[in-house]
């Protein structure tokens, strides 16, 4: 019941916002931005706001049509087993949105006046009288301006709204309405009906004092922070902080358009969630950026429609990213070495070893990056009895790591559970193949389950590659990776790219372990649409980057069938059977 209550309290909202979304964004403003009281245009000298500090809108907010909004909903309330709540939108939408174009977007577009931010409000009616009449028992009936403003009071505040040709405008001050554009669909380029919600930012519209004013806030605050610590740690804080402030820095000035959009896109059965960001032209931002580019990968073959999950990146690095990157790490090597040296576990000498190891892995990092490209692969495999998991990399220098992992047994040598290293077991096209053994505790039945008496992980160092693999034969799915190392040929593909499919592992936890919740999501998997899929992946744009993820229908089944699975355990066990 609880569940239903909130759940039809939000549709409530939601609906109201979509009619009058005027009302709720503007009532949720500062209170002390300037406000007209029936003022006439362009009345500033009696207190109304002055123009704005640039026409084009910092920030545009946009939702999708009425009917999109109302088909989406049922669409995504069905799929999770919840249809009723559909059925309540699209009833009170209809209620609320009588007047309004159904077929068009919504949008909020917000200017600079004053360095303020002020919305302005644009709704797709021809008859904004009408859609205000349906208003009136939360509004109260609306006042008529000599010009044809329309003019509500909500609480302490007071709305303007004027009809512009399709459009309705909406705002705190009566002078914004001449802000608001005369073609609302000219500043909804890329989002309006392609998305259920979008939002774009165009950074470079905020002044550069206010940007500036930004940056010197948190600089300060950072400050005040470091001044209240010890001494002994205020050195490594300030070297954190300051390069995290540069980097904050560069986007925040260099940064020139934030976009995101969320949409159930019903023809392909699943959510999408896009984002993109782009620099300004001729930054060190956008020199990042644009040295990104798809190369020929050692580790691409890990992209197989047979896998349970996989991961890969392939692309060159610019010098700017390097840089940054490598500063990066050096900064995370400051931060290590005060957890180091702040242990309570560790004696003097153990953790001089300790940080000198943590500073060897920094700096093979650290050169794997100055070579100007990032190329590395992760698989899964699994079925109802058991699973292999494989990961690859470039690496500066091979042999290194192996050393680095040598030193490390030998100084584990004499350390009571320590794993068993076996070293250079055999070599295959130029990867030397180690294992590392470690006992699974007997009360440890799950593990037990999962990896048997023993967890056995098998490592490969090759002259520029890395290999980690464990699971039942995973030496042998180790050895397909580096065999496919040479065929690839680059192409065109993502930058980065990754996918799960739920089923596979499901089937494998439930092998493992019986259990109703999950049993629950492996029959609505079974017959899905699809195995119950999230993808991600991200693509190189001119001065930026773009990414998009997803969430499919057989995944938000397999959510519905597990609510469902947990409501039903909880009423049998209050006795409501």
């Amino acid at each position: 019941m609880l569940l239903k209550k909130n759940g039809t309290r939000t549709l409530n909202r939601l609906v109201l916002s979509v009619a009058a979304l005027s009302v709720l964004s503007l009532t949720t403003m500062p209170s002390g931005i300037a406000q007209d009281t029936m003022q006439t245009p362009n009345s500033q000298a009696q207190g109304g706001t002055s123009v704005a500090d640039s026409s084009d809108p910092v920030v545009v907010v946009t939702l999708g049509s009425i009917n999109k909004l109302m088909q989406d909903t049922n669409y995504i309330s069905g799929v999770v087993g919840q249809p009723q709540f559909g059925g309540m939108f699209q009833m009170m939408a209809g209620t609320f949105t009588q007047g309004m174009n159904m077929n068009e977007p919504i949008a909020v577009v917000v200017p600079l006046v004053d360095g303020s931010p002020e919305p302005i409000v644009l709704l797709p009616t021809s008859d904004v009288k009408t859609v205000l009449k349906r208003l009136e028992a939360q509004t109260g009936p609306a006042d008529e301006l000599d010009d044809g403003t329309m003019v509500i009071a909500v609480g302490a505040n007071t709305v303007y709204i004027r009809q512009v040709g399709d459009w309705a405008a909406l705002a705190r001050n009566r002078d914004l309405l001449d802000l608001a554009p005369q073609d609302p669909k000219s500043v909804m380029t890329g989002m309006g009906n392609k998305y259920d919600m979008a939002v774009r930012v165009r950074v470079q519209q905020i002044p550069t004092e206010t940007r500036t004013m930004l940056i010197e806030s948190m600089r300060q605050g950072f400050e005040q922070a470091i001044s209240k610590q010890d001494q002994a740690d205020a050195e490594g804080t300030k070297a954190v902080a300051e390069s995290s402030i540069e980097q904050i820095e560069q986007l925040i000035q260099n940064t020139d358009e934030i976009m995101f959009g969320w949409n159930i896109d019903q023809s392909d059965k699943a959510v999408h969630f896009d984002g993109s960001m782009t620099a300004v032209e001729g930054s060190k931002l956008a020199g990042m950026y644009g040295g990104q580019t798809s190369i020929p990968s050692m580790f691409a073959s890990v992209i197989r429609d047979d896998a349970a999950a996989y991961y890969h990146t392939a692309a060159s690095i610019s010098p700017e990213a390097i840089e940054q990157t490598v500063k990066s790490l050096q900064t995370a090597m400051i931060q290590l070495d005060k957890a180091i040296v702040e242990s309570d576990n560790l004696d003097d000498e153990k953790r001089i070893e300790i940080q000198a190891l943590a500073g060897r892995l920094v700096d093979l990092a650290s050169d794997s990056v100055k070579e100007g490209k990032a190329d590395l692969g992760a698989l899964l495999l699994a079925n109802e009895n058991d699973f292999q998991f494989v990961f690859g990399s470039f690496v500066a220098d091979g042999n290194e790591a192996a050393n680095i992992v040598k030193d490390l047994a030998a100084k584990l040598e004499n350390e009571p559970k320590a794993p068993t290293f076996l070293f250079d077991q055999e070599t295959y096209k130029d990867v030397v193949m180690h294992v590392v053994e470690a006992d699974v505790p007997a009360n440890e039945d799950e593990a037990r389950k999962v990896f048997g008496d023993k967890l056995r992980v098998h490592l490969g160092t090759g002259p520029k590659s890395l290999y980690v693999a464990f699971g039942n034969n995973s030496q042998s799915l180790m050895k397909q990776l580096i065999d496919a190392g040479a065929s690839d040929n680059g192409g065109d593909r993502p930058l980065g790219q990754f996918k799960l499919k739920l089923l596979p592992i499901l089937k494998y936890a439930q092998s493992v372990e019986n259990n109703d919740t999950v049993g629950a999501m492996v029959n609505s998997l079974a017959n899905a649409a699809d195995e119950g899929e999230i993808r991600a992946m991200g693509n190189g744009i001119k001065n930026g980057q773009s990414s998009r993820f997803t969430i499919t229908e057989g995944l938000l089944q397999a959510i519905g069938a597990a609510v469902q699975q947990t409501q039903q355990a909880k009423m049998q066990q209050n006795g409501e059977f």
